[in-house]
């Protein structure tokens, strides 16, 4: 994976993700559902979202449900994010996830909450079972049916433990949590990701998660800005 990508995540309209791949996103991100809740599209949105994708943009789908066949019959074929708390998903369970997609073809991103006292343990028990580690916030997310997933608080995480955990795997490491235009570049430049990912900063206000294109464009600058600071 080269430096500088920027994904851009809960996409919940085909027109907010054609509109954010036409500004060079490299990654359009979603969670999909089965049932209506928000900051999340459904199945069949989900995949017309991922068909009508511009350019080379990468879709990541982060599905609210764990069952692997399911996750392949979503055809979202690029990559898939598994990101429970251990107590809603066990390892075992998460293993037998992450092999099933494996044989499949399909990556799998693993967010670590980095702030939380076991997430060095956790980092290498899941730099093993995953394609890439996503250095995330360790709060809740912003609607009540979406708790015991990792992410979506919208505020930062601690710069010091996630460029710990960033230097000590060998796995690509992809920055989210609080990042917003006016932060990326330094934050990109102290933790030293291969991959930026931002959602909440970037939505239009009070809109639960339509984008701002003008936030978009201003993040992508900054954050490529950033990878060229570390080069």
């Amino acid at each position: 994976m080269r430096l500088g990508v920027a994904q851009i995540h809960s996409m919940v309209s085909v027109e907010d993700a054609i509109a954010v791949a036409a500004l060079d996103a490299d990654h359009v991100s979603m969670m999909v559902s089965k049932r209506a809740i928000p900051y999340t599209v459904d199945i069949d949105l989900g995949g017309r979202i991922c068909s009508s994708r511009m350019g080379q943009s990468i879709c990541v789908a982060l599905p609210i449900f764990y069952d692997p066949m399911e996750i392949l019959d979503l055809a979202l074929r690029d990559i898939t994010q598994i990101a429970s708390y251990e107590e809603h998903l066990p390892r075992d369970r998460y293993m037998e996830v992450f092999s099933v997609l494996g044989i499949h073809g399909i990556k799998v991103f693993k967010p670590i909450p980095a702030g939380l006292g076991r997430n060095f343990e956790a980092s290498i028990f899941c730099s093993k079972y995953s394609d890439y580690m996503l250095l995330e916030t360790c709060e809740e997310p912003p609607s009540p049916l979406l708790i015991g997933f990792i992410g979506g608080a919208g505020s930062i995480r601690v710069l010091s433990t996630s460029g710990e955990i960033a230097m000590s795997i060998a796995k690509p490491t992809i920055l989210a949590g609080g990042l917003n235009p006016d932060n990326a570049a330094t934050e990109n430049i102290i933790v030293r990701p291969q991959v930026v990912d931002a959602a909440t900063s970037l939505d239009i206000a009070g809109s639960k998660s339509r984008k701002d294109l003008s936030s978009n464009r201003s993040f992508m600058k900054n954050v490529r800005g950033g990878f060229n600071e570390i080069l």
